[in-house]
Parts: structure tokens; C-alpha cells; sequence
């Protein structure tokens, strides 16, 4: 007889970037607690809802990254949740987590990265992020890598005492701390200095679409390269971003 499953009641709430899930349109947020400690396994099935709009899929493990190089846990955030809500990758949704148990749901399961999809065989990204920033460039669309390598110059010479890594699945410039990091998008570059850094640069950032701790530069429009710099610089010394 099969030993009957204990439920976590617990009902977790935080704050989460939407991340993009490599260049498919995917889209997840962080999971920020330990997985194994909270439910002793490393897959879960959960009701969550996103802005208050809700979801039930499962936390599973993707290969993204931390700051400190551990595994994180993700849930995927749906194309539909995410136009109901109106948020999208390098914006800030409010997300709550509970266990459920759930037999006989005929979702589909991905058998390579455990995911849950309405559709068998449905595509997805499930690939692993990349090891260093010139892999994430690479990796990006060949019109698109050009405005990539300017911002991690610009970062790069305003700063040059940092490591630069991939933390949070981003190009990132540490230091005993994430300092500032940048991703690409389908019509913007994210550049994520932290709440404290888009309020400083207030006035210098209008004309641009920024949100708690994110800002977005879209492709139709010149980098402010000095800006960056100035943003790079000003983390560094004041405070960074995560």
C-alpha cells in the first residue's frame, strides 16, 4: 500500500523578476526558498498565482544559477498569465506558492526537465543557462549581439575591478555582490541596477520604461552608453543591485 503524502500548508509569498527563458518567448520567475528543506524533495506540484492570477504547475529545477553559483528552483510564468497581468520579462510580480496534490491531471510531462504543459510534446525551453557572458551574447540573435557587447564594454570600463559571471541566468559584474546585471529581450536590453540606482538616475531615465530595480532599453533607440556607465559606476560605490 502506498504510504499516504504529507502536504506542505504553507503559503509562500515573495517578489520575483520575470526571467526570459532563452529565446523562445518562455518566460519563469525564482523560487526563493530552499526546496528540499521546505518540501525534503527537489520537484513540487503547486497552485501559485501570479498578481493574483492563477497558475498550477510545479517547481523544478532548469540549471539556473544563483549568485552564489547553487541550483535555483523556477516556476514557469504562462504567455497567457503574463498578458493578463501585464508583465513581462525585466518587470516585478508579486507571487504566491501552496503545495497540491493532484492525481489524474493529464497534463503532459517534459522528461527532460520535469515540467507540467496542457499539450503532449508541447516546445519549451528546458536547455541549461550559459556558463559565462560571452556564451549568453552568443547565444542571442546576431542583430541583437551588437548592442549586448556595448553594454558589457560600457559596464566593463566603468567598473573594471569586477568578475563578470552569470548569476540569475544574466550577464552580471560581481564583486562580493552582484553589482549590476543586463539580459536581452525581444524589443529591449534589461538593465538591472537595483531599486536605489533607478531612483538616483530619476531624471536622467525619463523617456524610459523602468519598473522597481529594472530598466529598459529598447533597440529603436540609442544606447545611453554614458548613462550605463555613470549607473555601473554609481553601484559600485553606493550599493548594487541584489
Amino acid at each position: 500500500m502506498e504510504k499516504e503524502k504529507n502536504i506542505n500548508e504553507k503559503i509562500y509569498e515573495f517578489e520575483s523578476l520575470v526571467y526570459q527563458a532563452g529565446d523562445t518567448g518562455g518566460a519563469y520567475v525564482i523560487f526563493p526558498y530552499n526546496i528540499r528543506e521546505e518540501f525534503g524533495r527537489g520537484r513540487v506540484k503547486v497552485s501559485a498565482t501570479f498578481d493574483g492570477e492563477p497558475y498550477d504547475g510545479s517547481i523544478v529545477n532548469m540549471g539556473v544559477k544563483g549568485e552564489d553559483g547553487g541550483v535555483c528552483y523556477i516556476i514557469g510564468l504562462r504567455k497567457d498569465i503574463r498578458g493578463k497581468i501585464g508583465k513581462q520579462p525585466g518587470d516585478t510580480v508579486f507571487v504566491t506558492v501552496k503545495e497540491r496534490l493532484e492525481e489524474g491531471s493529464g497534463m503532459w510531462t517534459c522528461p527532460q526537465c520535469g515540467r507540467e504543459f496542457k499539450n503532449k510534446n508541447q516546445g519549451h525551453y528546458c536547455g541549461k543557462a550559459p556558463e559565462s557572458i560571452d556564451a549568453y551574447i552568443a547565444a542571442q540573435p546576431e542583430e541583437i549581439q551588437k548592442y549586448l557587447k556595448q553594454v558589457r564594454d560600457a559596464v566593463r570600463e566603468a567598473i573594471p575591478e569586477t568578475e563578470e559571471k552569470i548569476s540569475w541566468s544574466m550577464p552580471t559584474f560581481w564583486k562580493k555582490r552582484n553589482i549590476i546585471q543586463f539580459a536581452a529581450f525581444k524589443k529591449h536590453i534589461g538593465i538591472y541596477p537595483g531599486p536605489e540606482a533607478v531612483e538616483e538616475f530619476g531624471a536622467r531615465l525619463k523617456g524610459y520604461k523602468t519598473s522597481k530595480g529594472t530598466i529598459q532599453l529598447p533597440y529603436d533607440k540609442e544606447l545611453p552608453l554614458d548613462m550605463i556607465r555613470d549607473i555601473a559606476k554609481w553601484c559600485y560605490e553606493k550599493g548594487g543591485t541584489q
